[in-house]
Order: C-alpha cells, then sequence, then structure tokens
C-alpha cells in the first residue's frame, strides 16, 4: 500500500520532450542550410549575371573598336573591304568569344537606320551612319547669316521643294528656317524657338522665345544662344516635347517595334514616328582630304607657279592644267561671293565666269600652246569661289588690239563633265581649312531633307531621291555634282546647291550591340567617331542597355552557336 501510494504522488515521465526538441533543432538547421543554399545560388546566379553583362560590355566595346579601324583606312581602302554603308561581313554577328569547347558565343553587331527607295527611313542596315546625312543644327546660323548669298535663285525663280504651307520662312529668304520646317512635325513656332535658342542675341522672333520667357518657368534657365552640346539640349527650347524630339521610338533603335506601335500620339506610318533626333545631329564635320587620305590641292595658295606644279602632277590632260593656272591670272572675277560654312567661300550662283556662251563672238578654245607666253609670277587676280566657276567660262590674255578671249575646256557637255567633274571635285578644294561643318549628304540623307532645300523644285528633289534609289558604278557617285553630270539639275542649281551638300562626310554614328547567341544578355551602347584625324576618336558615348537590347536576335545575327 506504502509503494501503491508513493506511486499515486510521483512526477510523470517526458520521454517524448526530448523527441520534439530535437524536431525543432533539426528543422531550425535544415531552414538556415536551405536559407544560406538559397542565397549562395541567388549569389552565384547574380554573379554569372554580372559576368555576362561585363562580357557583352566588352563585345560592343570591342565593336566600337572594330569602328574605328575600319574608320582609319582612306574611303577607297574602306570602299575595296566593301564599304561601311551596308557590308554584314564587317558589321553583323562578329565573333567575340567562341562557342568552342562548349562555350557560349558572344558577339557585336553594329546597326543603322535603313531607308526604302522613296527616301525614307526605315528598317535596320549593318553598318555605320554618315552623321553628315543629318541635319547639323550647329551650322544653322552660318546658313541663315548667308542666306541672301545662298539663296539668289530661289527670289528669280520662286523654287521650293516646301509645300504652301510653310513659305513664311522662304519668304524672308532664312535658309536656316526653311530647313527646319522640312523635318517631320516641325512648325514655325518651334522652329522660331529653337532658332532663338541658337541665335547669340536675345531679340524674339514673331513666333520665338528668348531668356524673357525661360526666365519666368517655375525652374528658370537661361536660353544657350549659341552652339549646343546634344540634340536632347532642345528638350529645353519651347516647345519642343519628348515626343516631337523621339517620336514613338521609346527604345531609340532607329525604328517602330511591335510594341511600340500601340503607343498614342504619334501616327506611326507618318514620318515623323521617329522623331526629330532622327534627323538632326551636332556632330556633323567634313575634312578636306582626297579619297586616298591625302590633302586637297588649295586651288586659291597665292603662289601660282607652285599652284601650276601641283596641277601638272594630277591633272594628266595639259590644256586642264593650263587653264586652271591662267584662270587664277586672267579670269572674270565672279559674280557674287560668300562666306560658306567654316569660311568656305561657295557662292550661290556666282563663279560664272565670263560669257558662258562656250564659244563664238571672236573667242577662241583654249589649248596649252597658249600657255607658254604667260608669266606666272605676275601674281593671282582671281580666285576660285567653288569648282563649278570654270564651267562654260572664259579668260581675256593681253591688251588693246592684242587682246584675246579663250572659252574654258571645262563645258556644260555632259559627256565632258562626266569625265573631268571627278578630276576637278576630288583633288581641289577653295579654300586652305582641315575641317569644315558637314553639309548635307545628299547620297545618305532622308528625301525629307533634301525635299527642304528651297534651291530646288519638288520634282527636281524627287528626281534626286529616284536617281540615287538605282544602283551605279559612276565614278561621280562618290561626288556631290553627280546629279549635275546626269543631268537632275542644271549648272545654276548645281552652284547654288554646293554649299549645302556633300557626298562625304567624315563623322559617323555606330549603335553597337554586344550580345550572347544563346541568352537575353546584352549590351546597348551609341558612340559617335571623328574620321577627320589619321586616328579616329570617340567624341560621344552613350549606354543604351537600360532601353533594352533592341533588335532581336535573328536581326543580330547567329552565326556561332553549333547546331544540334
Amino acid at each position: 500500500m506504502r509503494r501503491s501510494g508513493m506511486n499515486k504522488f510521483a512526477r510523470p515521465r517526458r520521454d517524448g520532450f526530448f523527441l520534439i526538441v530535437v524536431l525543432v533543432v533539426i528543422a531550425v538547421a535544415t531552414m538556415a542550410a536551405y536559407s544560406f543554399t538559397d542565397t549562395m545560388l541567388a549569389y552565384d546566379e547574380a554573379s554569372h549575371l554580372s559576368s555576362d553583362q561585363v562580357q557583352t560590355q566588352a563585345a560592343a566595346d570591342s565593336g566600337i573598336d572594330a569602328a574605328r579601324v575600319a574608320l582609319a583606312q582612306p574611303p577607297l581602302m574602306r570602299n575595296e573591304a566593301g564599304g561601311i554603308q551596308s557590308n554584314p561581313n564587317l558589321f553583323q554577328a562578329i565573333n567575340i568569344v567562341s562557342a568552342a569547347d562548349g562555350g557560349r558565343a558572344c558577339n557585336f553587331t553594329i546597326l543603322a537606320p535603313g531607308m526604302d527607295q522613296t527616301g525614307r527611313l526605315g528598317g535596320v542596315r549593318y553598318g555605320l551612319q554618315n552623321e553628315s546625312a543629318r541635319l547639323n543644327v550647329n551650322a544653322l546660323m552660318t546658313l541663315e547669316k548667308n542666306s541672301a548669298a545662298i539663296m539668289p535663285a530661289l527670289a528669280m525663280t520662286g523654287a521650293s521643294s516646301l509645300d504652301s504651307g510653310t513659305t513664311d520662312a522662304i519668304a524672308s529668304d532664312n535658309l536656316a528656317a526653311s530647313l527646319l520646317l522640312a523635318l517631320p512635325g516641325m512648325s514655325a513656332e518651334v522652329a522660331d524657338c529653337i532658332l532663338d535658342w541658337l541665335d547669340e542675341d536675345d531679340e524674339v522672333r514673331p513666333n520665338g522665345a528668348e531668356i524673357e520667357y525661360y526666365s519666368t518657368l517655375p525652374t528658370p534657365y537661361k536660353p544657350t544662344n549659341g552652339p549646343i552640346g546634344s540634340v536632347e539640349e532642345l528638350l529645353l527650347v519651347r516647345g519642343v516635347t519628348p515626343s516631337l524630339m523621339f517620336g514613338v521610338d521609346a527604345n531609340r533603335n532607329g525604328v517602330v517595334d511591335a510594341s511600340e506601335q500601340n503607343q498614342s500620339g504619334v501616327d506611326i506610318n507618318s514620318v515623323a514616328s521617329l522623331g526629330l533626333a532622327a534627323y538632326i545631329t551636332v556632330h556633323g564635320l567634313e575634312s578636306n582630304r582626297r579619297s586616298d587620305g591625302t590633302p586637297r590641292i588649295d586651288i586659291n595658295q597665292d603662289d601660282v607657279e607652285a599652284l601650276f606644279d601641283e596641277l601638272s602632277g594630277v591633272v594628266e590632260n595639259q590644256d586642264y592644267a593650263t587653264y586652271l593656272a591662267a584662270y587664277r591670272l586672267y579670269g572674270v572675277a565672279a559674280s557674287a561671293s560668300a562666306g560658306g560654312l567654316a569660311g568656305l567661300e561657295n557662292a550661290a550662283g556666282g563663279g560664272q565666269s565670263g560669257g558662258g556662251d562656250g564659244g563664238g563672238g571672236g573667242k577662241i578654245p583654249w589649248t596649252a600652246d597658249a600657255f607658254e607666253s604667260i608669266d606666272l609670277s605676275a601674281g593671282a587676280a582671281v580666285k576660285f569661289s567653288q569648282m563649278l566657276d570654270v564651267i562654260d567660262s572664259t579668260l581675256t590674255i593681253g591688251q588693246g588690239g592684242s587682246q584675246v578671249t579663250y572659252t574654258s575646256p571645262f563645258t556644260s557637255d555632259p559627256l565632258q563633265m562626266a569625265a573631268y567633274m571627278p578630276l576637278l571635285m576630288e583633288n581641289f578644294s577653295t579654300q586652305d581649312f582641315e575641317t569644315m561643318p558637314g553639309r548635307i549628304n545628299i547620297n545618305d540623307c532622308p528625301a525629307e531633307l533634301l525635299l527642304g532645300l528651297p534651291l530646288i523644285d519638288v520634282e527636281t528633289a524627287q528626281a534626286i531621291v529616284e536617281a540615287r534609289s538605282e544602283p551605279s558604278d559612276s565614278e561621280n557617285r562618290q561626288y556631290e555634282t553627280w546629279p549635275l553630270v546626269e543631268g537632275v539639275v542644271t549648272v545654276a542649281q548645281m552652284r547654288s546647291l554646293l554649299p549645302l551638300v556633300t557626298a562625304g562626310g567624315d563623322v559617323f554614328r555606330a549603335q553597337v550591340v554586344g550580345y550572347y547567341e544563346t541568352s537575353a544578355a546584352a549590351t546597348r551602347v551609341e558612340a559617335i567617331i571623328d574620321a577627320t584625324t589619321v586616328n579616329p576618336k570617340v567624341i560621344h558615348y552613350r549606354d543604351l542597355s537600360h532601353l533594352g537590347r533592341g533588335f532581336d536576335a535573328s536581326i543580330l545575327g547567329i552565326r556561332n552557336t553549333p547546331l544540334e
């Protein structure tokens, strides 16, 4: 009974408590291990992603270096290698990391906006974009100052490729405003505001805005009143909105993607869908060099004897060489001249020397024999305003009864022009300069810029667009005078166009994508490369990766991943 009573009051046994404690400890340890493993996996994935980003960044930078190497070659050598305009072999899916031995192929591709046969921007191509294919807004003030001299033909013919709704600027002979008004989505109000932002004074244009407007904004600021550093700076100008500047091209890849077609506010079928940014630049520049990279001969140098020595070295036809030298001594002065871009004296309509009838009236065709009696040490009396001065020109040697007038061997006959025009445009310059602000590239610019030239009518502008869309092996297509040679424009029109157009340009834009062929990792950058020097340099660099890869892998190119 005592034992029974003692059991009655004894503490019950708790053998299962320790099992619960063990289970809790195991669970906590398991969760800690799982958490640690998950963290390590996250760090490992982040490390791989970071590594991928570094690799694609390196691939994109390699693309920029490849573009610099290509631009370091003279234009003649570039063309022999397939050119830089559209060259998939040089710019599409160029392998940086090989897929061999189980690796992942990492490439770069360089893309630029494409253009259809009507001269409208659309699609992509593999190559670089010439900045001279855009309107250099920093050159607008120079154009405005020289409008009166560059546009005399407009006053005589009333010709304009702008429609009747944008003729206010033309009526005032303002070439800068005329070119701005040709841009998609541009209005007279915005054009005036942009010109007010660029000009040096604080005088408000009829539809413009100056400091008195910007100083009243909630966050006041001053207009630049001078050259701007980037086209995005124009977003500070009254009336320039993001939709006007960039259209619906939200990812800045130069095309309207399917995802962007659903955006409202801009008609995706209109030329304004890509915005002003696709048509303007601040970096256009031309160098004064021949296609082999050597400097052009200054036809206006003071020492005519030295000039003739240089002429004889590059001009095989002695009639041509002697006439060019004799023109400096006895040619009739140009009827008009004006300082063009960077002081380049390209007179619109100027340089038409002499009668221009090509013969008759006692005039004798020039031959090299007439040069034998000329004293080159007498000193130059006439300067070229442009190389077209010699076409159908005359020069008079002697005085009184011994006076003789000679007609130019450079006639306006189309067959003759086709033969001698490359000689003139390739080898000679009217100014001793190294670089000048880029004119509009007549071969590469969108049709809108050609239609904005008030010196030619709509039909002529369209004829230029149609002609350049046809493949041609003519050497003349390398020079801005090809519309004259092919009969699209007259000599007078070509003289007026020369201060505005070029077939060259030495600053290029590259949109480079570094990417893996088998993953979404990519880096997209935009670089602007100045090739006016022997060693091309990057003058503008922008990382666009935050806007996405921009292009499908099928467009970028898949060449190195082994097929399974």
